[in-house]
């Protein structure tokens, strides 16, 4: 028994190994399509796309025994995910550089009305 054991060592660690990339796939596909829904809005269609693409074929290679396959599937669904949080972040940033510029505008706007208030107010006093 102990030698059956020992000569299944190998074939049990490969399995291992494949069962725990399946799970850290399927977690990965579940998380993207996650962040997909929640920020469709502010993803480009090619990105998306590509997305998609990638969730595509990292199932199809979980359905395999193929951890090599697997693994390579998995990189490059990462890879692209990271483009999700590079699109939030450039809308984030943009958002953010407007929104100064709109405060600035109002500021501007608001001390020029002040400052015309004054000069009435200066105007009236003097007569």
């Amino acid at each position: 028994m102990v030698h059956e054991a020992e000569a299944n060592k190998e074939a049990d660690q490969k399995r291992r190994e494949t069962i725990d990339l399946k799970n850290e796939a399927d977690q990965a596909v579940f998380n993207t399509e996650k962040q997909l829904q929640e920020h469709a809005d502010k993803i480009p269609q090619n990105v998306k796309d590509q997305i998609t693409g990638d969730i595509t074929s990292l199932n199809e290679a979980m359905t395999t025994e193929d951890g090599e396959q697997i693994r390579e599937a998995l990189e490059r669904l990462k890879n692209s995910s990271m483009e999700i949080g590079k699109a939030i972040y450039s809308n984030t940033s943009s958002e953010s550089n407007e929104e100064p510029a709109q405060e600035a505008q109002q500021e501007s706007t608001e001390e020029t009305k002040s400052e015309e208030g004054e000069k009435k107010e200066e105007d009236k006093e003097k007569k």
